[in-house]
């Protein structure tokens, strides 16, 4: 049954070189860095997923010797699988709410619940799609705001939700998409609209529903708008929603969050796609490189560090690919014959890509999860190893990287910590307890605090 999952990624993410940090927007319109405790957008300030050498717990709650604790729990209306995001003590998200406290159809038994698996219709009843201020001390509400009311056009997947794309965030605001809607709306730090653009709602195949985050780097905003009618990637002024610049590649649903890359002292946008990955020059939007040849979309996004970028994805019936493209690419890098490598595209293999979680790299070594977690040597695709995740069902949420640690969180809500390096070693699980939960969105870190969503709450993990 796990094959009927539709393929793309509810948790999406964007990815970033490990020495590229996200830049938010300063009071006075110049970009900074983000604080080191905070996590402006997916996958924190570097957008790789690093947490740096935060201090969270290594296990928590009922697990022996445990040097955490649940903090606080804090209930969420509707459904979104949008990872928190959190800056300057304050953690926004996003959700889809059918007014009387009713979630969308299909969410009420969670995607472990396999009578959810399938295509529905979409709710006659208004969806409230908001945005949810929450202060990170003790988790209560700051605000909520309502930034589109309407019925959905298009069906999402059950195991979807109409919220599934993560806002980013600034010490003085938010911005913010849903892509059901085609809305962007940026808000300030009291939840006042700033601006908004309208795009329209995305059709998606098999109405498996949307999924790519924004991406803010630099005083611009990218909107990835992938779908089966059009294949634009549009670049805007994050202060005033200005357009800078479009481009358009062939049409196709994807699921996958670009990711921005140093190449060669060039800054890109690489998304993946259809049939491809493509890089685009973030200044103006013209085409840098493209590996095509794919039988696939994305469901995951891509990886990268100051040598490549990483990628490895999977649908059913593809031959689940996965290959490095190296700093210096430029033009068309598409694979030759089966086997065959070349100075830029260094390995590639099939039957290794992932599903949904997106990979990690960790000095010299590749991460993919799944039902299990798999090592690679990044520069030559040497598999290290193949290891089955404890708990008894898949992670579908990106992996976290704490020093010499991954944190893992699986769909039950139990958290795995492995250690990094090419031996696979367990060193702590830890179980919310949260039975009736389903958990599909990113953690995230807030200073040093774990925050893990699920399909009802939000969870505060501290040391004791």
């Amino acid at each position: 049954m796990r094959s009927l999952r539709p393929v793309f990624c509810s948790i999406t993410m964007a990815l970033a070189c490990g020495w590229m940090a996200t830049m938010p927007l300063a009071r006075n319109g110049r970009a900074q860095p983000p604080a080191s405790g905070d996590w402006p957008q997916f996958r924190g300030g570097t957008a790789l997923g690093l947490a740096g050498d935060a201090a969270l717990p290594l296990s928590w709650d009922k697990s022996p010797g445990s040097a955490g604790e649940i903090a606080w729990r804090s209930a969420i209306p509707g459904a979104g699988w949008s990872q928190p995001v959190t800056v300057d003590g304050r953690i926004y998200l996003t959700t889809a709410v059918i007014p009387g406290g009713r979630k969308p159809k299909g969410m009420s038994g969670g995607v472990m619940d396999l009578s959810t698996m399938g295509w529905g219709k979409p709710p006659k009843d208004p969806v409230q799609w908001r945005v949810l201020c929450l202060d990170a001390t003790d988790g209560s509400l700051i605000w909520s705001k309502t930034v589109v009311e309407e019925a959905p056009k298009y069906a999402t997947h059950a195991s979807n939700t109409y919220a599934t794309e993560t806002p980013c965030a600034t010490a003085d605001g938010v911005w913010a998409f849903f892509g059901a809607t085609g809305t962007v709306v940026a808000l300030d730090r009291d939840g006042n609209e700033r601006w908004k653009r309208e795009y329209g709602p995305q059709p998606i195949t098999n109405s498996f529903g949307t999924g790519a985050s924004p991406v803010l780097h630099d005083g611009k905003l990218l909107v990835q708008l992938y779908n089966d009618d059009v294949g634009d990637l549009h670049c805007l002024d994050a202060a005033t929603g200005a357009d800078l610049w479009k481009a358009t590649r062939n049409k196709g649903a994807s699921w996958a969050t670009p990711i921005i890359w140093d190449n060669g002292g060039t800054k890109e946008v690489v998304t993946g796609g259809q049939g491809s990955i493509v890089a685009y020059a973030l200044a103006d939007g013209t085409e840098r490189w493209r590996y095509g040849g794919l039988d696939t979309s994305f469901a995951c996004s891509l990886g990268a560090d100051g040598e490549g970028v990483y990628f490895g994805t999977s649908s059913p019936g593809s031959k689940a690919p996965a290959a490095a493209i190296l700093a210096g690419a430029s033009g068309d890098v598409s694979p030759g014959k089966e086997g065959e490598t070349t100075a830029t595209v260094p390995w590639k293999r099939n039957k290794s890509g992932a599903g949904m979680p997106s990979p990690v790299v960790v000095g010299d070594l590749l991460y993919f999860f799944g039902n299990t977690a798999v090592c690679y040597d990044k520069r030559t695709g040497e598999e290290k190893y193949r290891k089955r995740l404890p708990g008894g069902t898949q992670a579908v949420g990106c992996p976290i990287v704490v020093g010499d640690r991954i944190y893992v969180v699986n769909e039950s809500g139990k958290t795995i910590v492995l250690k990094t390096g090419p031996e696979f070693e367990v060193l702590a699980e830890s179980d919310l307890g949260a039975d009736g939960e389903v958990f599909w969105s990113t953690p995230a870190v807030s200073g040093d605090s774990l925050l893990i969503r699920s399909s009802d709450a939000v969870y505060c993990i501290r040391a004791k």
